[in-house]
């Protein structure tokens, strides 16, 4: 007998079956839409299943069910062995063994509220503010306070957002986003190959940096070897000033 099984849950129809009890592990694989993943996700919540995202395909491996999702941005395939025990993912275009149809259940209610405004969106964007690891949060108000001034578009290396300084949305890099501004103005960034990767060739380069042998500086036009702790609010008042005369 299979060690596991999958089955593809489809949420439509008003009446939702039953999961039968099992010995056996199961994955358990909703639609990759905005509704199957709020199924997906409240239905883990609620068993304490294993949630292991948007998948790709499904095979056996000898005793074992493996299967393979995307990352950073498509350019890595992960491939992840499920575990014993019920587990959940959402699917495109995936052959499974059975299928089970799922309704809304009763008195369910799911509410969606827009995220706030992130400010102006990288794409397209010809100056763009970056943040790095050097800077702390008061650090990255201040790149909101020069961008909105510029009419810019705040990033962040990769090591920012890890430490919660700007969210994933803002992450320019081999494994963020691709951005072709004019200008590209670098603060507490020490200039690595992996976050320059994400930036197109035009770009002049403006750094600060605490550390004058940062390897940025090498790759900037212009810079300042500087705390910008204490230059970037000065630059925040001299444009905010500028715009008020």
């Amino acid at each position: 007998m299979t060690p596991w099984r999958i089955m593809r849950i489809k949420c439509e129809g008003t009446q939702a079956t039953a999961l039968t009890e099992t010995a056996r592990p199961l994955l358990l694989v909703f639609p990759a839409d905005a509704v199957g993943e709020t199924l997906a996700g409240a239905f883990a919540a609620k068993t304490g299943a294993a949630v292991v995202g948007r998948i790709i395909t499904a095979r056996q491996e000898g005793a074992d069910l493996i299967v393979t999702r995307s990352t950073h941005g498509g350019r890595l395939i992960l491939a992840l062995r499920v575990l014993p025990g019920l587990a959940v993912a959402t699917a495109n275009d995936l052959e499974c063994e059975a299928a089970l149809s799922l309704g809304q259940p009763d008195g369910l209610c799911v509410e969606r509220e827009p995220l706030p405004s992130e400010g102006t969106s990288l794409d397209g964007a010809d100056i763009v503010i970056g943040g790095g690891r050097g800077l702390d949060v008061e650090g990255f108000a201040q790149l909101e306070r020069i961008a909105s001034a510029l009419n810019g578009a705040v990033s962040a290396s990769l090591p920012a957002v890890d430490l919660g300084l700007a969210p994933v949305s803002r992450q320019v890099g081999q494994s963020g986003k691709f951005v072709n501004p004019k200008i590209y103005f670098a603060a507490g960034m020490s200039g690595t190959p992996q976050h320059f990767a994400g930036i197109g060739a035009r770009a002049r380069i403006v750094a600060v940096n605490t550390d004058r042998d940062a390897p940025i500086f090498s790759l900037a036009e212009a810079g300042a070897i500087a705390d910008a702790r204490i230059l970037l609010p000065l630059i925040a008042d001299a444009l905010e000033n500028m715009q008020a005369t």
